[in-house]
């Protein structure tokens, strides 16, 4: 199964292509638009990673203020932060927020996915020893004494 990415971005456009460049990857991707919208999306369906715009022109909360949303609401939910307006104070103020870590827009298309998947290497892993206790029979299932 996939790693499930919520992309979210004021700008349709950006939106879009990253979306694209994710699904070429073979990502399941979804986007939102705003605050409302992410937080609607992360309650449907827990994303391995959210993919967060600084500077969210007409939503309720700002990036940085839904980043703290989003990790009250769920402090193991990986949240890497895209920025074209972006500068050091920034970037440093989201990873204190909790972010994985920082992109500046324009990006190149290798660098967003090294930083994706680095972000979602817990989530890799945890399916992972998901999908081997189900094979192995689960740990309850040992025989022996000591």
């Amino acid at each position: 199964m996939a790693l499930d990415i919520l992309v979210v971005d004021d700008e349709h456009d950006i939106r879009e292509l990253v979306a694209g460049v994710l699904e070429d990857e073979g990502y399941e991707t979804r986007t939102a638009a705003d605050s409302d919208a992410t937080l609607e999306a992360i309650a449907t369906r827990r994303p391995s990673l959210v993919l967060l715009d600084v500077w969210l022109q007409g939503s309720r909360l700002d990036g940085l203020e839904l980043l703290d949303e989003i990790k009250r609401r769920d402090p193991s939910l990986p949240v890497l932060v895209i920025s074209g307006h972006g500068n050091l104070d920034t970037a440093v103020a989201a990873i204190r927020r909790g972010a994985s870590d920082f992109i500046e827009k324009p990006f190149e298309a290798e660098r967003l996915l090294l930083l994706v998947a680095r972000a979602t290497e817990t989530e890799r892993l945890r399916r992972e020893v998901a999908s081997l206790r189900v094979s192995a029979g689960r740990e309850s299932d040992l025989t022996g004494s000591s």
